[in-house]
């Protein structure tokens, strides 16, 4: 029986939603940004390249504004999980993944809190079993709480989220399309707009060197430094307008949008721009400036790709449109102060914000009957006829509110939830127009918002369409470059990923790009030091990255380098202990080197990581079958068979054992099965002529010698199977 090694190539998780992984904050003013602030009419706020000073030195001048913002829930978006603050049920609560069979049960033992993953055997007993600690909270529990456990400067969300409004555990959203179990890592992206900046590890996505708790007043306000320093110099401005610190106040209504709509923009693809970072935005400046954005445009979309873009429905709102001409037209900030707990105060506070300009009695004046008037009281609640709530695809057990502000017909009550459906239309209507008119002759960021939107989707039209508009750029930034390669490879086009690949390396050696073009090296075959240069310039960048020393370990074993490739997955797993492929790799790598208990060791860690990696299983269910233990083997096996239903390969080594302990008649279905899967499975047919011939059936032995033999024609087993019959 054959030991089928299979080494995991792991592509470095090259950051597909951005476009430029810079470092550092934005440059200060210049003379362009001034110019076009002037003839905008914007103020010139001095604190763009400010320092960061953190909510507290706010507290002394502001107390009222602090402690008002202290129970906004921007200002709880991210916590240490506490047993102060606990609203869930750890009582006897388990969670099921009906598509993967796991099970989750979240537990607490004292002040600390866990959850354990495990699977059940037939028996009743656990065949898995895996925890993780609930660590932080990202989430107000307004609608939700969401929890992440932290590990050597990562944090990866745990599979279970609490929802709120009903009361109740259940997968996070997008598990249950797609259960990332415990290695969702929080990249850049989405730390920047659940949490105040944190300090990040340059080019080292998703790993931080210190994480704040909770969207602090400078998001909104930017960097405090000079306005501190300033105010304490002197107490007061000298004009009637700070211009050490922004006050969204005294911004055109657009910036003002944009300063919520930096986290609050919802579209089919967004992007950083080339060069920016996801800690780049600065209250003031326009978000085009910093991010692009690009939105389904299809049939049948509607206004469902905005769902949860609630300054884009207001935008749509009547309110909205005829307050333009006003000197203080409607914003977010008209019902949403940050400043203020309106949410605990309850719904007249927002009955009183409509009363502002819908007068009661003006509006039973104007209403056509006394069912209208009747309803249309002083103390009606609004906002739950004219903006309901509606439920979100992919995020269950939750509601949001509809903020179109609209006289809701009755024939629109059923289909009151889709207004915050995805609005996916079929892969191939898919069509992206951008949000901003800057980008509307731009097929660089076009292209790469088609490849991005193809990898996200596995949708091949879209990243070859995105690939074609890409390669219609001649000299565009490195990103763009770098995701023209990449698209390239994902189509398996690998001699065509090379010379943008080249380009983009060239424009700027980030480790994900050398790390893409080793990766394409290699496949194509390329000989020389070139491989090895590429994986050591991206280590010696950031040696933080895991990920691409798996590959360069790969890489050095395919060279008969066993002792450096052992290093380098040993360096991966004290990076990222969590890396199952580090630990598979160094599993079958020491398997080669002979040492079988370090193998094993390796392998049945990287099984707890994933008990559902084929791979895995197989290897290790070999290493046990070579060590004379055949029932450990079985069970591994016969995991492997079940975690993938496709893979020849499982079915052969499990056909293999029974060959090997007498069972030929089980051996039999198991070989059919795998040769069915892949007719040119030649060890399998040889196997299958062996298990035919040891129950006397030696036409149907020779029958798949033979096939091995049309395929493999000197294979030695194959010819003394034939040789007997």
């Amino acid at each position: 029986m054959r030991c089928f090694i299979i080494f995991l190539p792991v592509v470095l998780a090259w950051g597909v939603f951005t476009s430029g992984c810079g470092s550092g904050a934005p440059d200060g003013r210049d003379a362009a940004q001034d110019a076009e602030d002037a003839a905008d009419g914007e103020i010139r706020f001095r604190n763009l390249s400010a320092e960061f000073t953190g909510d507290e030195a706010c507290f002394d001048c502001h107390e009222e504004q602090y402690r008002g913002f202290q129970e906004h829930g921007m200002a709880n978006s991210f916590y240490p999980m506490r047993s102060a603050a606990v609203v869930e049920d750890f009582t006897g609560v388990t969670v099921q993944d009906p598509n993967r069979g796991l099970f989750y049960r979240p537990y607490r033992e004292g002040d600390r809190f866990w959850l354990e993953e495990f699977r059940r055997g037939a028996d009743g007993s656990k065949t898995h079993s895996l925890v993780r600690e609930i660590e932080y909270v990202v989430g107000s529990g307004t609608a939700a709480r969401t929890y992440l456990v932290e590990e050597g400067g990562r944090y990866f969300e745990l599979p279970l989220t609490w929802y709120t409004q009903g009361e109740k555990w259940d997968l996070s959203p997008g598990y249950e399309v797609s259960n990332s179990r415990f290695d969702r890592l929080i990249p850049d992206r989405c730390m920047a707009c659940h949490n105040s900046y944190p300090h990040s590890t340059p080019f080292a996505e998703g790993k931080y060197e210190e994480v704040p708790y909770g969207i602090g007043c400078e998001r909104c306000h930017g960097p405090g430094s000079v306005h501190v320093e300033a105010r304490l110099a002197s107490p007061e401005p000298a004009g009637d307008i700070d211009e050490t610190i922004v006050n969204p106040a005294h911004l055109s209504l657009e910036r003002r949008l944009d300063v919520c709509q930096q986290c609050h923009l919802h579209t089919t693809v967004s992007m950083l721009r080339d060069g920016r970072t996801a800690y780049d935005y600065r209250p003031s400046r326009p978000l085009s400036e910093h991010m692009t954005f690009y939105v389904s445009d299809t049939p049948d979309s509607g206004d469902e790709i905005d769902a949860i873009s609630h300054a884009d429905l207001m935008k749509k709102s009547a309110c909205f449109i005829e307050t333009q001409t006003w000197e203080k037209p409607m914003d977010c900030m008209t019902c949403h102060n940050p400043h203020e707990a309106f949410r605990l105060a309850g719904p007249d506070y927002f009955n009183a914000t409509c009363m502002t300009c819908h007068d009661t009695a003006a509006l039973q004046a104007a209403l056509p009957s006394e069912a209208s008037r009747a309803v249309h009281t002083e103390d009606a609640h609004c906002f739950s006829c004219h903006m309901p709530k509606a439920a979100v695809e992919g995020t269950p057990h939750t509601s949001f509110t509809d903020h179109r502000i609209r006289v809701v017909r009755e024939r629109e009550e059923d289909a009151a939830s889709d207004v915050a459906s995805s609005g996916e239309a079929p892969v191939e209507r898919i069509r992206l127009r951008p949000y901003y008119a800057v980008d509307d002759s731009t097929d660089a960021y076009a292209g790469m918002a088609y490849v991005i939107r193809g990898l996200q989707q596995q949708d091949t039209t879209a990243l070859r369409h995105g690939v074609t508009l890409l390669g219609a750029t001649a000299g565009a930034f490195g990103e763009a470059q770098y995701l023209l390669g990449y698209g390239h490879m994902q189509l398996g086009e690998m001699e065509r990923a090379v010379e943008p690949l080249e380009r983009a390396v060239a424009l700027e050696s980030k480790p994900e790009r050398l790390n893409a073009l080793a990766q394409t090296y290699e496949r194509l075959g390329r000989e020389g030091t070139a491989i090895r240069d590429l994986y050591e310039q991206a280590l010696a960048t950031q040696p933080a990255l895991a990920s691409v020393r798996v590959n360069y370990g790969r890489y050095l074993e395919t060279r008969g380098e066993l002792t450096a490739a052992v290093a380098q997955y040993q360096a991966a797993i004290a990076e990222y202990p969590w890396l199952e492929a580090a630990h598979f790799n160094l599993g079958t790598a020491r398997l080669r080197q002979g040492d079988r208990i370090g193998a094993e060791r390796s392998l049945r860690e990287a099984v707890l990581l994933n008990p559902d990696g084929g791979q895995a299983l197989g290897n290790l269910g070999l290493l046990l079958a070579g060590s004379g233990r055949p029932e450990e083997a079985r069970t591994f096996f016969e995991q492997a068979v079940r975690a993938e239903p496709e893979n020849p390969v499982a079915f052969g080594n499990l056909g293999a054992l029974h060959l090997n302990e007498g069972r030929p008649d089980i051996a039999v279905r198991l070989f059919s099965r795998a040769v069915e899967l892949d007719p040119s499975y030649v060890d399998g047919l040889v196997n299958l002529a062996l298990a035919w011939y040891l129950q006397g059936e030696d036409d149907r032995a020779r029958m798949y010698a033979e096939r091995a033999l049309r395929l493999a024609p000197n294979h030695p087993q194959a010819r003394q199977i034939l040789d007997a019959v």
